[in-house]
């Protein structure tokens, strides 16, 4: 039962490599349920506080007429997030689990002058937030085939506004997956997402990889969205990633109080990290990040969708990025 909850509990993170995630392990026969998971991951992540800063790059901001273009220096952007996952059903051949996140990023610029470029203004006064619902469900079978299913929705952006409705914030994604397990040690799966990875709704494939090499070497990816090599001492006491990751998101705003108008801002950038996680005392862990981080999309556009008109064209500069973070697991005592 506990390792159960143990599994379900981290698969609400797809489509990332936590798909397969630490949980009770079988070969896929014919008296069996196939599960996705493999050896020598890590305990899932219950509760976890993050907070992440991004310091000191440029931003170069182009448009027409209307706003003009402009140039500022960021010096801090600093973003802090809540996650909580939960099981909702834990069942031979189904299992289902839900979770919460809230998202927060700030911006503060080195030049009050800049801040009269309405866009700045904006970023400066106003933070970016996202409070976002998943639920993902795993459909077992008895060969060496599973199926997998995220959905998310949520609200992006200014969504205390009293001049729009909250549909005006809305956004929605979807990721189903077909998934095969090779072994203990390799799992795979292929599918389509539905999303905002790349700041603007599109559709793309996506395919998924992981593989356990030994006592303390492994690889996890889902791809385009995150590829990482997994390190691990022998007591699995300390984890250490290299990881690659694409982050995206979209947000409803305005940049005038009173504007009729709510522009859409797509979001997307690529982080390389090294990532330390670390026990602090059994069920409770603590994560050190370090890395840089590029920029794809910052653009101000009039629709979220992918074929939208851009009205500001921003270019940030890449940056050093590092971060914090503090989660739970579950003790090892439960899980024996």
């Amino acid at each position: 039962m506990i390792k159960r909850f143990t599994y379900i509990m981290l698969l609400i993170a797809a489509p990332g490599p936590s798909l397969w995630a630490q949980g009770s392990i079988v070969n896929c026969t014919d008296s069996t349920f196939c599960v996705p998971s493999v050896v020598g991951l890590p305990r899932s992540k219950g509760i976890e506080i993050k907070r992440e800063i991004t310091r000191d790059y440029g931003i170069r901001s182009e448009s027409d007429e209307s706003f003009g273009d402009s140039s500022a220096e960021v010096l801090r952007n600093r973003r802090w997030s809540f996650m909580l996952r939960l099981p909702v059903v834990m069942k031979d051949n189904i299992k289902i689990a839900a979770g919460v996140k809230y998202f927060v990023e700030e911006f503060n610029f080195e030049e009050p002058g800049s801040l009269e470029y309405p866009f700045y203004q904006n970023l400066e006064n106003r933070s970016l937030r996202s409070i976002r619902g998943d639920v993902f469900m795993v459909k077992p079978t008895r060969t060496n085939k599973y199926f997998l299913l995220r959905l998310s929705g949520g609200l992006n952006g200014d969504y205390t506004s009293d001049a729009f409705s909250s549909d005006d914030f809305l956004r929605f994604s979807i990721a189903p997956l077909l998934g095969w397990k090779k072994n203990d040690y390799v799992s795979y799966a292929v599918g389509l997402a539905y999303s905002y990875n790349f700041g603007r709704r599109s559709i793309y494939p996506l395919f998924a990889y992981t593989k356990t090499f030994n006592n303390q070497w492994g690889f996890e990816s889902v791809l385009p969205a995150e590829a990482k090599l997994r390190y691990s001492t022998l007591n699995q006491r300390n984890y250490f990633y290299l990881q690659a990751e694409l982050n995206g998101a979209n947000y409803s705003l305005r940049l005038e109080p009173n504007d009729s108008r709510l522009m859409y801002l797509d979001k997307s950038e690529v982080r390389t990290l090294f990532i330390w996680e670390r026990e602090i005392h059994d069920w409770l862990w603590f994560s050190l990040e370090a890395g840089l981080q590029a920029n794809i999309n910052f653009d101000l556009s009039n629709s979220p969708n992918i074929n939208s008109e851009q009205i500001v064209d921003n270019r940030l500069n890449a940056a050093l990025s590092y971060g914090f973070s503090i989660f739970i697991v579950p003790p090892r005592k439960l899980l024996e």
